[in-house]
């Protein structure tokens, strides 16, 4: 196990860095924010001195070398807009962030097992149409869609949530139920199928006909053969929940991460659009690494067969 797992971490080192390569050489490809910042009235002179300030008078080389060895010791700059520490903005915007994405993505998982296994349980039953039909319905609508919709039934038409902010409970409720319709129904529809595919198999025949309890058949033996696809699609989904925050909080004009990657995207403040790259990328990492472990904890002959 203990291979396994450094073999993965391994992964997710050269993983990170190829990320902090691509950022790096994309965002200087994007274009030169000084010409953002620069006042239609400089001189040339004036825009060479910015070009200096902001340290892009340098080859690509030197800020490159400068660019890793400040993410070695912490540093993530300064914000080339707002003039202000790039971790002090990242401490403000994360926490908002992790408030939103986490709960709705753990609820998100939650009702996916437990819709998917009673889907399976009782398939071709009214639940198990009622759960396809949200499902398809899921999958088929954008989740911008699904928020602006959200905003112009509850809050505008109906007036009974809050359009943004997040200050009481109720502002949680529109943000976070987009999230989850966002990252439920995938999840759903493999949960319900990996459980079908078990079902079928000849050992729950036998743990039923050796008169064990339907409770005990279903979601001690057959749930936990049935988690190593779901497990797995959960590393891939995260990404998407990512992007679904970023989207969310935008339309609900939360204060959190996804709200600065776009206002800093939109003016090339390269450390900002840099940190919160660096940010996501070892979450989505990390969690790519705990579902790993966990999978191998589920069906021990994983760590085997791929180390």
């Amino acid at each position: 196990m203990a291979r396994f797992i450094v073999i993965r971490l391994l992964q997710c080192v050269v993983a990170f860095f190829g990320i902090l390569l691509i950022t790096f050489f994309l965002l200087r490809a994007s274009g030169d924010p000084s010409t953002l910042l620069a006042s239609p009235n400089f001189s040339l002179e004036q825009v060479q001195a910015l070009k200096a300030e902001l340290g892009l008078d340098k080859s690509w080389g030197e800020q490159l070398g400068i660019y890793l060895n400040s993410i070695v010791h912490g540093d993530f700059g300064e914000s080339l807009l707002k003039k202000k520490a790039v971790g002090i903005m990242i401490g403000d915007a994360l926490p908002n962030t992790l408030k939103l994405m986490v709960p709705s993505f753990v609820l998100a998982m939650i009702l996916s097992f437990i819709l998917g296994v009673l889907a399976a349980t009782y398939r071709d039953s009214w639940w198990d149409n009622l759960v396809k039909f949200i499902a398809v319905l899921g999958q088929a609508l954008p989740g911008f869609w699904v928020a602006i919709m959200a905003v112009l039934i509850f809050s505008v038409k109906l007036e009974w949530l809050p359009v943004a902010g997040m200050d009481t409970p109720a502002h949680y409720i529109l943000p976070m139920g987009t999230l989850v319709f966002f990252t439920l129904p995938g999840m759903m529809r493999l949960v319900r199928s990996t459980m079908l595919d078990v079902l079928d198999s000849e050992y729950i025949k036998m743990a039923r006909i050796k008169g064990l309890p339907e409770r005990t058949v279903i979601w001690k033996h057959a749930l936990r053969n049935a988690l190593i696809s779901p497990l797995t699609i959960i590393g891939m989904l995260l990404p998407g929940t990512v992007l679904g925050a970023v989207i969310t909080e935008q339309i609900f004009n939360w204060p959190g991460m996804g709200r600065l990657l776009v206002e800093a995207t939109f003016a090339r403040d390269f450390p900002v659009v840099q940190a919160v790259t660096i940010i996501t990328a070892i979450l989505v990492l990390g969690i790519n690494l705990l579902v790993d472990i966990s999978y191998a904890w589920v069906d021990p002959q994983i760590r085997y067969q791929r180390t």
